[in-house]
């Protein structure tokens, strides 16, 4: 009878096992993330960082072809007492949006295509056609801002672009503060050399050579531990400019005693349209 008894007691857990299995929830699809090495404007320094294209807000552009690069961006030597930032980005449109820093707005969708107004000009674009601009961000002075995008998708409400980037905010003074980094924001990727006595470009933190525990980091608040290895985050906010609040959210690259690379993302609110 024991042989029995054990075979109906499996027969039953495996019962419920199958019954709870299906009335559990689905459960819900990881996003699809980019190969980074299909993106343009990733600095080669930043291709292995964890989750950079997810802190980017990037969804899979792989399949996309002919993604402007930032070699399409304007040759640009940063002028002294400038900060420049540049890389990838994608925007989903609605009809009556514009396009973050332009002067081109999403008008109308229709059976030629997705219909906008750029420089106050009406103008058809389809699959595959460029969005370009060069100018100053509107609302706010000292902001030069450049960006190349191609439509990569056009529905019944909406439209989505993609491509690369710029703006240089001059005349900069960084000032550590609690800052919300929130509203339009424009998350972009981040990498710089530092000397042993120079500032991170954008911060008031600066680079203090290394020791036996890490590179030092000099700036952070009193009692804070200031070593950092390879692959260690390094997070600074404030404002860049009186202003402009940003966070940086960056790791140490690469160190030794006479300099220091970091690099990982760099969050910055300008005025919305």
């Amino acid at each position: 009878m024991f042989p029995i008894k054990k075979l109906l007691l499996s027969l039953v857990l495996i019962a419920g096992f199958v019954v709870t299995a299906c009335s559990a929830p689905e459960l819900p699809q990881m996003p699809e993330l980019p190969d980074m090495s299909e993106l343009p404007g990733i600095p080669d320094s930043l291709r292995d960082l964890p989750n950079l294209a997810q802190d980017l807000g990037l969804p899979d552009l792989s399949s996309i072809g002919n993604l402007p690069g930032l070699e399409d961006l304007p040759s640009l030597q940063t002028p002294p007492g400038a900060i420049s930032y540049s890389g990838p980005t994608e925007y989903s449109l609605s009809v009556g949006d514009r396009l973050p820093g332009t002067d081109i707005v999403l008008t109308a969708i229709t059976d030629n295509g997705a219909e906008f107004q750029i420089a106050g000009m009406r103008s058809v674009r389809n699959l595959g056609d460029s969005l370009d601009y060069d100018g100053d961000w509107p609302g706010i002075g000292g902001v030069s801002y450049n960006a190349r995008f191609r439509l990569y998708y056009i529905g019944s409400s909406s439209v989505r672009v993609a491509g690369v980037h710029r703006f240089v905010i001059r005349d900069i003074q960084p000032v550590e503060a609690d800052v919300t980094v929130n509203g339009n924001t424009l998350r972009m990727p981040f990498t710089v050399n530092v000397s042993t006595g120079e500032q991170i470009a954008g911060t008031t933190l600066s680079y203090g050579g290394q020791e036996d525990r890490g590179g030092i980091i000099n700036g952070l608040p009193a009692g804070d531990y200031p070593f950092r290895k390879i692959g260690d985050s390094i997070s600074w906010k404030g404002y860049v400019r009186g202003d402009i609040p940003v966070q940086y959210n960056i790791r140490m690259l690469y160190y030794d005693d006479s300099r220091a690379q970091v690099g990982g993302i760099v969050t910055v609110a300008l005025p919305g349209q």
